[in-house]
């Protein structure tokens, strides 16, 4: 987790943290410690285990082996087809909950069971009951499945999460629309302990390689910052605890749904030094017309009028050389994102329109860096020609632009080979292998300097 430097500091963090996985009773031992080269990150490492349940296999409708002493009577389950619920394999031993794919992916990364990811779920669960949980892996574009139904009307295919204690009764979870349904006490796979909503304000929870990313762009007291895609706003709030809110940083995303959630997260991490607009990046660069005069960034703002509906300033761009640091991290094909229950294919076709999209940004985003100025460029994929081609791509159609090295203090390996860039360029940018010795997401980064 990231420390928000704003409001907190990272022995009090370690403290708290400490404090608190004591006070979980987790099945699970935990070392917490400052990392050695990122001063404001702590890393959360899972201990041994202390409880004696296997969840060895994660196969489709493999049942957890031996969770628990008491077992489910028959006449107790309230299912039309015992039978048949033996056939498909779901557990005898435990009462099953089903909740959708994100629901599930965001329970291996060490979440709790929100209601609204409860697809659904055997007949007769109580509140305190210990579950068994498993996520549905239907495709996107699959018949979508109407919430509330009985377990033994599901049809799909799923696979096995963990165990955790029903936090109210069945019916509960389809009759409310917040809360939490389960909380998870031993998942299948890596243990992560559930930090959701833990210590707000004063950290976060962010994957290593966009916290490098904020560190690689160095942002500087006073320096006015532009993040072209900032939702979900973690990476622009980083920058605003870099720089203890001395400076002035505007936040984009064409989505105003998006933004006014992204609003209300810098609000509560303090980050008074960012300014949220729903803005298209793409179409960002306004021309300068011979009656006007240039106008800084904050002189934009300072003239925007706010949204009735929404409360958001109404702006519809900046003019050429208004930052002093851009940060790029245009949406992607996300090939790097994990944990993953289902990856969907993808056409080589498919790939290359997200490298074409991506280069709408990078157009607009040089013209409106100051000279001096830096830049950085990332995403969550494993796709070369969003990546190693991207940066050749920038540096053929933009002589001003120079990749410079990410300081290799950082973590992360160098680029791919044989995807455009010499030897020197791919000791310069910073690649995150999900297979690597790291086991971090897949990731991309590379840092520019405009001439």
């Amino acid at each position: 987790c990231r420390v928000n430097l704003i409001s907190s500091s990272v022995d009090e963090v370690v403290a708290e943290l400490t404090n608190h996985l004591k006070e979980q009773n987790s099945n699970y031992s935990y070392s917490i410690k400052q990392h050695e080269k990122i001063e404001d990150l702590v890393v959360i490492r899972g201990g041994s285990s202390q409880s004696s349940t296997g969840m060895d296999e994660l196969y489709l409708f493999n049942s957890p082996q031996k969770v628990s002493s008491t077992r489910i009577e028959e006449n107790e389950l309230q299912l039309s087809a015992l039978k048949k619920r033996r056939g498909r394999g779901w557990p005898m031993t435990h009462r099953v909950v089903v909740v959708d794919r994100f629901c599930g992916e965001a329970v291996l990364r060490g979440a709790n069971i929100f209601v609204k990811g409860i697809i659904c779920a055997d007949a007769g669960i109580w509140k305190g009951e210990e579950i068994a949980v498993y996520a549905d892996i239907r495709l996107s574009k699959s018949k979508s499945l109407t919430r509330g139904l009985l377990l033994e009307n599901y049809s799909g295919r799923c696979v096995f999460l963990g165990i955790g204690i029903s936090c109210c009764k069945r019916s509960e979870y389809f009759s409310q629309s917040t809360g939490i349904g389960v909380r998870m006490t031993q998942t299948a796979g890596p243990p992560q302990p559930p930090l959701n909503g833990v210590l707000g304000g004063k950290m976060m929870l962010q994957n290593l390689p966009s916290i490098v990313v904020g560190k690689a762009l160095d942002p500087q007291k006073g320096d006015a910052i532009l993040d072209m895609c900032c939702a979900p706003g973690g990476k622009t709030s980083h920058l605003a605890s870099l720089m203890n809110n001395d400076g002035f940083i505007i936040a984009c995303d064409k989505s105003r749904k998006k933004m006014i959630s992204v609003r209300d997260f810098f609000q509560s991490m303090g980050a008074t030094c960012i300014i949220p607009l729903a803005l298209d990046s793409t179409k960002s660069l306004l021309e300068l017309q011979s009656s006007q005069c240039w106008r800084s960034p904050k002189e934009i703002v300072d003239a925007a009028s706010s949204s009735k509906k929404d409360g958001l300033l109404d702006v519809e761009g900046f003019y050429s050389d208004s930052f002093d640091r851009i940060l790029l991290d245009p949406p992607c094909s996300a090939l790097g994102l994990r944990p993953k229950l289902l990856i969907e294919a993808q056409t080589s076709a498919d790939l290359m329109k997200h490298a074409e999209y991506q280069r709408h940004f990078v157009r607009n985003a040089i013209p409106l860096l100051k000279s001096g100025g830096t830049m950085t460029y990332s995403t969550c994929t494993i796709n070369t020609a969003e990546n190693e081609e991207m940066v050749k791509f920038i540096l053929s159609e933009f002589p001003c632009m120079k990749l410079v090295p990410i300081s290799p203090e950082l973590p992360g390996c160098a680029g791919l080979p044989g995807v455009g860039l010499t030897d020197q360029q791919r000791g310069m940018v910073k690649r995150f292998d999900p297979s690597g010795e790291a086991d971090t997401m897949g990731f991309f980064a590379a840092k520019f300097s405009k001439q």
